[in-house]
Parts: C-alpha cells; sequence; structure tokens
C-alpha cells in the first residue's frame, strides 16, 4: 500500500481547456480495469491524516489589545489589595487567584496586573473556559497546559462558576500551573467570591482578596479619560459611595452624551442633572410603588411597566391575569376593561402615563425609564414574585393575549429577560425559552429566539442558556421550531464567540435519528463555513470531533469553496479529509458526495470563473488520485448526472472533464502498482 497523494498532471494527449467553448464529446459508458481500490477500510492510506486530527485543540480566547489595556489604564484606580496581588503574580509561578465582592472591578483589576508587565507588542488573553459537564464528556478541555504559550499573559474568568462546578475548575487550574511555570506566563484567575472559603490548601497561597476602590476617585478619572474636564465634584462623592464600577462607568456615558450635545456645558452640572434625574425618577417610582394600595393598582403597574407602548386594552386584560394568577380576590363590584375607564386608572398612578388617540390606544410613559424602573422595584422588593410574575409572561405571550403582534411578544421577552440577566435568573428566562421554542407559532418562537440572544450575550447569563442549547441538541425528540431555533441561535450569536461550540453543538444535531433534523444542522456547518476568514477554523473543528461524519465534512468543506487553499500548508489535510469522507462513505452511498464536487465545477464554469473550475478540478483530481474505487464511483456519478441535462454545455464541459481525470487517474496509478511490483 500506498501513503503517496499525487496531483494528477494535464494530459498532453488530450488537453482541456475549460474556457474552450467546443462542444465535448460525449463520454463513452466505459471503466477499464476492475481491479478494485487501491486499499479498502481503515488501513495505512488514514494513518497519514490522525496527526490532523490529534492536533491540539483551538484554544477559545480573546485577545484584549494594547490599545484597550491602554485605554482602561488611563482611568484605572488601584484597588485596595492590588499591589500584593502584583506582589504574588511575580513569583516563578506566575498565578494570581483574585477574589472579590461583585462591582469591586476584578476583571479590570486583572487585566491591569497584566498590562504593567508586558511587552509593547503583547496583548492579554482572556480565557473563558468551557464550564458544561456534559459537553466536557465529550470535547477536550477547551484550553489546557499544552495552549499555554512563551511568556503567555492569560486572565480566566471564574467569577460565575457555580459551587459545584469550582472544584472540578481548582483541578484546572493546578493543572495548568507546571506550564505557566515552564514557559515563564502569568496567568491571573478570577474566583467566585461566594465560594472562596471552599479553596483548596494548595491554592491558598495564590489568593488576594481586593476591595473596590474609591468610587469618587474612580469617577475622576474616567470624566478625564473622556477628555472631560470637571471643576469640584466633592459634592458628589456621596453619591457614588455605594455605586457599583459598571454603574459608574454608566453615568460617565451619560455625561460624555449630555456633553455632546451641549458643547460647553460644564461638566459637573451636567452630571448634577443626570444624578438629580435619576434621582427624582427612582423616588417617584418608589414613592408610587409603595402607596399604591390594594393588588388591583399594583397589578396595573406591573401591567402598565411591563406593556408600555401596547394597547391599553392588552395591559388591562394583562393586569386582569395576573390578578388571578397570584389568587387575589377582586374589589366589591365589578372590574371594568372598558376603554371609558383607562385614563383614570392610569391617571391615578402619578406616573404621567397618556394615551393616543383612536385607534391605536396605546398606553405612553412620558419618561421612558419609569419602565424599568417599576418593574425593578417589583423584582427587587419582592423577590417571591418572580416565579409569578414568569408564570405570567409566560402565558401573555403562549396565548397572544388576543392582540400582541409578533414584535410585541418579541419586546415583552426582552423587557422581562433584562430583569432575569440583571438578578441571573436564568433559570426563570431559561423556562421562558423552552415553553415558547416548542410552540407551533413562529410569533412565540420568535420571541423565545429574542430571549435566548439576550441570555448568550450576557456573559452572566450565557453559560447556562449554552449548555440548554447542548442538552437540546442530544434531545431525540426535538420539535421542529427548537431544531431551527438552534441552528440559528449556533450559527448567528454563539459562532461569533464560541466557535468551536457553536460546531459542537451542530455536529451532534446532525447526528440525529430525524432526517429533517440532521439536514437543517448540516445546513447551518455549511453556513458557519461559508464566511472565508473562518472556514479553514470550521473545516479543522469538524476533523477534530470525536467522531469523524463524512456527510458533515462534505458540507463545512464545500468544492466550491477549496481552491482558495491552492498552494497552502492547508491543502493536505483538507484533501485527506475528503478521501476520508469517501472512503469511510458507503459506496452505495457516495453518489451526493461526487454529485457536489460536479456541481462546483458546472457553476464555476457558468459563472465564467474559469480558474475556480480548473481549481475544483485540480483538487478533486488530487483526491481521487490512484483509487480506482474512487475514480469508478466518480465516473459512474457523473454519467447519471449528465443524463439529467444532457442538453447543458457546462455539465458537457465537466462531463469530459472528469473522463479526463478519470483517464489519466488510472494510468498513473498503473504506472505505480508497476513500479512498486
Amino acid at each position: 500500500m500506498t501513503e503517496a497523494v499525487a496531483v494528477a498532471q494535464p494530459d498532453a494527449e488530450h488537453p482541456y481547456d475549460p474556457a474552450d467553448p467546443t462542444p465535448a464529446e460525449p463520454p463513452r459508458t466505459e471503466v477499464n480495469d476492475s481491479s478494485g481500490p487501491v486499499h479498502t477500510g481503515t488501513g495505512d492510506q488514514l494513518n497519514d491524516i490522525r496527526y490532523y486530527l490529534d492536533r491540539p485543540r483551538k484554544p477559545r480566547t480573546r485577545d484584549i489589545t494594547q490599545d484597550r489595556l491602554r485605554q482602561l489604564w488611563t482611568s484605572f484606580v488601584p484597588p485596595a489589595g492590588f499591589q500584593r496581588a502584583a506582589r504574588v503574580l511575580a513569583e516563578p509561578e506566575g498565578l494570581v487567584i483574585l477574589s472579590g465582592a461583585v462591582g469591586t472591578g476584578r476583571s479590570t483589576a486583572g487585566l491591569m496586573l497584566l498590562y504593567a508587565d508586558i511587552a509593547p507588542d503583547t496583548v492579554v488573553r482572556f480565557v473563558a473556559p468551557d464550564l458544561e459537564k456534559s459537553a466536557i464528556q465529550v470535547e477536550r478541555r477547551i484550553f489546557e497546559g499544552a495552549d499555554v504559550r512563551e511568556n503567555d499573559r492569560l486572565v480566566l474568568d471564574l467569577s460565575e462558576v457555580d459551587g459545584e462546578s469550582f472544584g472540578e475548575l481548582q483541578d484546572y487550574l493546578q493543572a495548568l500551573q507546571p506550564a505557566l511555570r515552564e514557559q515563564r506566563a502569568k496567568l491571573v484567575a478570577i474566583m467566585p467570591h461566594l465560594h472562596g472559603e471552599r479553596l483548596k490548601v494548595d491554592l491558598l497561597s495564590f489568593m488576594v482578596e481586593i476591595r473596590r476602590p474609591d468610587s469618587f476617585e474612580v469617577l475622576q478619572r474616567r470624566l478625564a479619560a473622556e477628555g472631560l474636564p470637571a471643576t469640584d465634584l466633592s459634592a458628589y462623592r456621596e453619591s457614588f459611595a455605594s455605586s457599583s464600577m459598571d454603574g459608574l462607568v454608566r453615568v460617565v456615558y451619560q455625561v460624555r452624551e449630555a456633553w455632546l450635545e451641549r458643547p460647553g456645558s460644564a461638566v459637573d452640572a451636567l452630571l448634577s442633572e443626570i444624578l438629580n434625574s435619576a434621582e427624582k425618577r427612582e423616588q417617584k417610582v418608589a414613592t408610587v410603588v409603595q402607596t399604591a394600595e390594594g393588588a388591583r393598582l399594583r397589578a396595573l403597574l406591573i401591567a402598565a411597566a411591563l406593556l408600555h407602548g401596547l394597547s391599553t386594552h392588552t395591559v388591562f386584560r394583562a393586569q386582569e391575569r395576573l390578578l388571578e394568577l397570584l389568587r387575589v380576590e377582586g374589589e366589591e363590584g365589578d372590574h371594568a376593561l372598558e376603554v371609558a375607564g383607562v385614563e383614570e386608572a392610569l391617571a391615578s398612578l402619578g406616573l404621567e402615563l397618556s394615551v393616543t388617540p383612536e385607534p391605536g390606544q396605546r398606553l405612553l410613559f412620558a419618561d421612558q425609564e419609569v419602565p424599568t424602573e417599576v418593574l425593578r422595584h417589583f423584582w427587587d422588593d419582592m423577590p417571591w414574585l418572580r416565579v409569578r410574575l414568569t408564570d405570567w409572561v409566560e402565558e401573555l405571550v403562549g396565548t397572544g393575549t388576543g392582540s400582541l403582534d409578533r414584535f410585541d411578544m418579541a419586546t415583552l421577552a426582552r423587557r422581562f429577560g433584562a430583569q432575569c440577566r440583571r438578578t441571573r435568573d436564568t433559570d426563570l428566562a431559561l423556562r421562558l425559552v423552552e415553553a415558547w421554542s416548542g410552540d407551533r407559532y413562529q410569533s412565540q418562537r420568535s420571541a423565545a429566539y429574542t430571549l435566548l440572544e439576550e441570555l448568550l450575550d450576557d456573559d452572566g447569563t450565557a453559560s447556562a442558556a449554552r449548555q440548554k442549547l447542548y442538552s437540546w441538541t442530544r434531545d431525540t425528540h426535538l420539535p421542529d421550531g427548537r431544531v431551527a431555533m438552534v441552528v440559528a441561535a449556533c450559527v448567528n450569536i454563539l459562532a461569533d464567540r464560541y466557535l468551536d461550540q457553536a460546531v459542537v453543538r451542530l455536529s451532534w444535531l446532525a447526528e440525529h435519528a430525524e432526517y429533517g433534523v440532521r439536514f437543517a444542522a448540516r445546513d447551518g456547518l455549511g453556513e458557519l463555513a461559508q464566511e472565508p476568514d473562518r472556514r479553514l477554523e470550521v473545516i479543522d473543528l469538524v476533523l477534530e470531533r470525536w467522531r469523524f461524519n463524512p456527510a458533515n465534512f462534505a458540507a463545512v468543506a464545500a468544492p466550491a469553496g477549496l481552491p482558495m487553499f491552492l498552494g497552502t500548508e492547508a491543502l493536505e489535510r483538507l484533501v485527506a479529509g475528503w478521501q476520508r469522507a469517501f472512503l469511510e462513505t458507503d459506496p452505495m452511498r457516495r453518489d451526493p458526495l461526487f454529485r457536489r464536487w460536479l456541481s462546483a465545477h458546472a457553476e464555476a464554469l457558468d459563472e465564467e470563473r474559469v480558474s475556480d473550475a480548473q481549481g475544483v478540478q485540480q483538487v478533486l483530481a488530487m483526491i481521487c488520485a490512484h483509487d480506482h474505487e474512487l475514480l469508478d464511483g466518480l465516473f459512474n456519478t457523473m454519467l447519471d448526472w449528465l443524463e439529467v441535462r444532457s442538453d447543458d454545455p457546462h455539465r458537457l464541459q465537466t462531463a469530459q472533464t472528469i473522463e479526463q481525470l478519470v483517464r489519466r487517474g488510472r494510468r498513473a496509478g498503473t504506472s505505480l502498482s508497476e513500479a512498486a511490483s
């Protein structure tokens, strides 16, 4: 057996130019020499691609550039404990574990610890580990010791790890330590503050607790970094004493936007205006929520806040249903839902609500920030209501409440999801995603997708959302609507930040028992590989899967996209991958794979992309070279494919190309066999 892969060369006796419009002679229905393939099964020929299949996975990291680090440094205020953390990190072990309460700026502190110790052309790599246990069972660890590079600078964010996963991830940190020492690398791990007492003894010497920096000093540095000079801000020291770093940054951005609208305004005056406005709003909403008497008025407050901008009929129907779900007895007398009583009831809330004229009659707040503030008050002050409110929202979207359209449902999902994201009530949000995604109506599935998108876009809720996607791909009874949503989420959302996870989920889905599910998943894999910048990475990920699937590989390594790799190091593993796809497919089922190549060649000719057609021909010749079984299969498939539209000149030209390719391949194979004997 030979492991050589030869490139078929042009036939001197039968030269062929794809650009030549001369009608081609129809191929003859004969293939000589029935000695069979060079070999069959999983013999030596497959060994030459194991190197590519077993290569270390490309770790999932996000580069933090020098520009971004420099920007953070200009407004950074070292928190208490920062200098001690820097001393621990300077030790040969190259590891420090940061602990601290939420809102203390742990992530920024971690980046700044590394920024002070790197060369000008170095980037800090941000590592978000795969925390999904079931995915770990079938995937290698996303980031391993072998992935640590010389003088690497790494941040590993474990701040959202739950208690059950914390022990396993401590073992992960210890496993990385030898590589950190050997490569003289530095790693800052951000630990979940709540689990600090459960840190293993061997890691205690690396832990440093940091406390929030002085908010007032951070405010000054942030404003200066934005080019916003402030004269005296001492009066606002108490205003930011308990603010989170994120909340403080939002205020700075609001000041910047206000200053751009009114250039030349005093920064301290703009800050005062924004703080006073926010404080007045919070106080007003708090007063209304606290003084609203009776369950009926409070239910109206919640419904108006969630459904603002929608019809008043919808608001009052939702209010009534909320009262029913909360099992609260109504007031004496009938509760009027007619429009005539709407404005009076809304006016009693005292939040500057108005109703648009007929025919829409939609509910509007004068201050668009008020509805969110109302929901926040109920959500935070009455946490025992959260499950019931989730039941209510699930029903509102599930039934459509009579007048909700697709856009309205998606809007409700986004608004309610914002509360779940803010307090990390991911389970409640995912319950809604699960309920709506299995619905037979597109509008409900659209709401589910909107909410899922919100969860995947937030670092605090993304892990659980990714795990839900993974569990669905293993569901043998996955509803059709949910299949489409999983594929869309992997292609449009997950792939941007976690390409490897998107490929894994679609690969599992592509092995589903239902043909329609497999087809949708492979179509999604193909979409992932359509972008030239990530085509090769997607192909490599499919090759690295623990269970190679020829159909999945064919979906991502589409023949039309392979000529771009001619002359590159990647071509060898692409050719090997296609050889494996053909050889691991039953000979009676290879037709669809061969037809991909025939169609790609004919389409290139039809679109006058002569060089692409030649590239497809060249790669196909490399794949089938010396294998008589593949050459026979290719030729026979071509005959059937041509017969469907034998009057198509481009198909006819492709057919002649294939006939010449088969002849050259057979002659080359015979010559090698004779030389070997």
